[in-house]
This record gives structure tokens, C-alpha cells and sequence, in this order.
């Protein structure tokens, strides 16, 4: 699928400096933006500025030649809109159905199944008035999202309700509405990602982790999410999480990771789990001090009084071997990784295969920690249980979505 397709329209406003850095983030989250906008708006930001951030030229005019019926393909092809900054004249001329310029007439032509925003953006006095009142409610009534404004200091000096909402709390609510599009959708596919490391308790305030940022998969669930793929992403306590909308539940333990992936896989039908959570190998299990033996995790903290402890540790059972036996559905596929450390290339690969056979994947990603490069970016190896003796690369976590997104629902053995 290609990535998600906004169609952005500006008017007039003083606020419409804030749509540059919309504009900018969902760009940068691999949105597809065609901006429109009102001769008004670009007396407030230019048009350079507008195409150089989307790349592709701002329209304005209903009436451009060879474009005449773009107020018709643009809705069509958009799967959201939003209107920011939305001005008091434009909020009310949409109201009345006034189809004098492209915004109105794409309002016009809009298909209410797909989802509306509106930011509004204007002095106080004018956002109170009877007028500007009505017709957000007659907007509402259409299907149109019309966003809370915040109270403050207005480019006029007054201070009040009125202000369009600061960039972060609008591409808020524009990723809420692709994933209520995602989530009303029975036919989607659904992959569940765990990422992040575990958390082992020794006793009430410390425990033992290792060193996973997450970083892989939060960004291997963004490259997902804009193939348009619902996501559900079980991470550690301290993992990052993907910018773009999914489902995000965290776990601790592994043991609680354990037992939120048996709930999850048994109760929604995935399509495959993609396991990228560093579970620890080894789990405190008694603590030494004087003599005395105790069982850990301790409920309590630990004293600094003893001058020398042991902790002893036993073997953590596979997770992984367990999760296709949770699964409400029995075809479903798992993508299991194996990170070594300083190995070759032929250590690197048969510990993938050892574990594709070990586990029943249907895949192993291998990648070892002296091929890291900046920004925890990886050379990644990806061997199918088909073809064993074949594998593929790739050298960004994208290109693997990419890659495991075709495997996963492109191909069939």
C-alpha cells in the first residue's frame, strides 16, 4: 500500500506559520501532503515554502488550466483532509455551502466517509460570535472534526479562546483519525511487534535490563503503519515507540511480557508477530547475604548494609517458542531476530538458522552489533524457512519493512 495521502488546506490566518511544521512532521513521517490554500493564506506563508516541504506545487486556483476538475481527483485521492489555520471566513463560507474558490468547492466535492479536521484560528470576538458558532455546529453536524482552540495571547494583543493549536497537539489528532480509519477496518492487516527490553526484579528498586532501545522496532512499526498495516506494539518500560498511530501496550518482566502476548495473540486474529524484544536469557533467582539465602525478586529494597552479595540466576524459558501456540490463528507467521556479537559471517548466519529451526519460525532477521551504524541503524540478513539456503539484505530498517511487508502479505510459497 502507498503511504497515506493528506490533502492540506490553509487559509488566511497569521497561524498559518504553525502549518509549516505540520506539514513538515508528517512529511517527515512519510505522508504524501498536497497542499492547498486561499489567496488570502499566502499573504501569510509563501508558496516556496509550501512546495519546497511537500514537493509538490500549492494550488489555489479553481479555474487552473488543465486542472479544472481537481476539486473532483483531489477528494478522491486524499484520505483525510484537514483545514488549518480555519479563519472565521472560511468556517462560515464552508457553512453556506459557497463554492466561489478551490477550499470551498473541495469541501463541497468532499467524501464524508474520509475524515475532516478543521483547526480554527482567530480573534476571540469573532470565534464568540453568534455567526462563527453556528456554523461549526452546522460543520460538526456534517461530519466535519472541528478542534478545541487554545486560550492565550492573540496576534491582535487580546488574550482568549481563539488560538489555533500548537503543531504537536494537531498532528495529535491527525494521526487519532487514521487509526480510528485503521481500526474500523475488518480487512486490515494486523502484525503484533514486541520491542524493548525486559525488566528483571531483584528487589523493589532494582533490576536487571539490557541494553535495547526499541529504536529497531518502533521504527520497523512506523514503516509498517505507512504501508498500512495496524499495528499493535507491546514494548519495554523505557523503549521508544513508533510516531506514527498504533496500538501501544507496555509489559515489564518476561514474564509479563509472557502473559500480555498469550492475551493479546488469543483473543485478536494477527496475521503475524514480529519478535524484537530482548527477553533476558538468564532472571534473578535467590539472593546471598550472610549466610542467608532468599528468594528473589525481593518485595522489599535491599539494604546498602552488607558489604558483599551473590545473586544467582537461572535459565528464562523461549517466549518465543510458545507464542505461534498462543495464536487465535493457527496460520499465523513469526519473525523472529537474532543479534550476535563480533561474529563472522558464517557465525552470524547458522546461529540464524539454529534459531529459525529451534523456534518454528517462518523467519530470522540477523544483524550483529559491529555492523551498527548511526542512528541504530543495522545490516540486516533475512532468512525464510522456504529457502534456507537463500537470504536477503538490507541496510535500513525501512528497506526490511519493506522487504518483510512483501514476504509477509506480496508472496505466497
Amino acid at each position: 500500500m502507498s503511504s497515506v495521502k493528506i490533502l492540506f488546506k490553509i487559509s488566511g490566518s497569521i497561524a498559518a506559520y504553525k502549518c509549516a511544521a505540520i506539514i513538515s512532521k508528517l512529511v517527515q513521517s512519510g505522508f504524501e501532503v498536497q497542499t492547498v490554500a486561499t489567496e488570502a493564506a499566502l499573504r501569510f506563508i509563501g508558496p516556496a515554502t509550501l512546495e519546497g516541504l511537500t514537493g509538490k506545487p500549492v494550488l489555489t486556483q479553481l479555474f487552473e488550466p488543465g486542472q479544472m476538475m481537481n476539486h473532483i481527483h483531489l477528494v478522491k485521492w486524499a484520505d483525510m483532509t484537514i483545514l488549518a489555520p480555519a479563519t472565521a471566513n472560511t468556517i462560515n463560507r464552508l457553512a453556506h455551502g459557497l463554492a466561489d474558490d478551490l477550499v470551498g468547492a473541495l469541501f463541497l466535492a468532499h467524501d464524508r466517509n474520509k475524515p475532516y479536521l478543521l483547526a480554527p484560528a482567530m480573534n476571540t470576538n469573532m470565534y464568540h460570535h453568534p455567526a462563527t458558532k453556528l456554523s461549526l455546529e452546522k460543520l460538526q453536524n456534517w461530519d466535519v472534526t472541528v478542534l478545541p482552540t487554545n486560550q492565550g495571547y492573540l496576534a491582535c494583543g487580546d488574550e482568549g479562546p481563539g488560538k489555533m493549536l500548537e503543531p504537536e497537539a494537531v498532528i495529535t489528532y491527525i494521526m487519532e483519525a487514521l487509526e480510528a480509519i485503521r481500526s474500523s477496518s475488518d480487512q486490515s492487516r494486523q502484525i503484533l511487534i514486541t520491542a524493548g527490553g525486559t525488566q528483571e526484579n531483584i528487589d523493589s528498586v532494582r533490576f536487571l535490563s539490557n541494553i535495547s532501545t526499541g529504536h529497531t522496532g518502533a521504527s520497523l512499526a512506523d514503516s509498517f503503519i505507512r504501508r498500512g498495516v495496524h499495528v499493535t506494539y507491546l514494548h519495554g518500560m523505557m523503549a521508544l515507540k513508533p510516531t506514527l498511530p498504533c496500538y501501544f501496550q507496555s509489559f515489564e518482566s518476561s514474564s509479563d511480557l509472557e502473559a500480555k502476548l498469550k492475551q493479546l495473540l488469543s483473543k485478536k486474529r494477527f496475521d503475524a508477530v514480529i519478535h524484537l524484544a530482548a527477553v533476558s536469557d538468564y532472571i534473578p533467582d535467590t539472593l546471598l547475604v550472610e549466610k542467608q539465602t532468599m528468594p528473589l525478586p525481593m518485595n522489599e529494597k535491599l539494604t546498602s548494609n552488607p558489604k558483599r552479595i551473590s545473586i544467582t540466576l537461572k535459565r528464562n524459558p523461549k517466549i518465543i517458542k510458545k507464542i505461534k501456540s498462543f495464536s487465535k490463528n493457527k496460520q499465523i507467521k513469526l519473525i523472529a531476530f537474532k543479534m550476535t556479537a563480533q561474529s563472522s559471517a558464517d557465525q552470524q548466519r547458522q546461529a540464524a538458522l539454529n534459531l529459525l529451526e529451534e523456534t518454528h519460525s517462518d523467519m530470522v532477521v540477523g544483524n550483529d552489533i559491529a555492523d551498527r551504524k548511526e542512528n541504530c541503524q543495522y545490516i540486516f540478513q533475512i532468512y525464510k524457512r522456504s529457502s534456507k539456503s537463500h537470504h536477503q539484505s538490507a541496510r535500513t530498517v525501512d528497506n526490511l519493512g519493506e522487504i518483510l511487508n512483501k514476504e509477509l502479505f506480496e508472496t505466497k510459497d
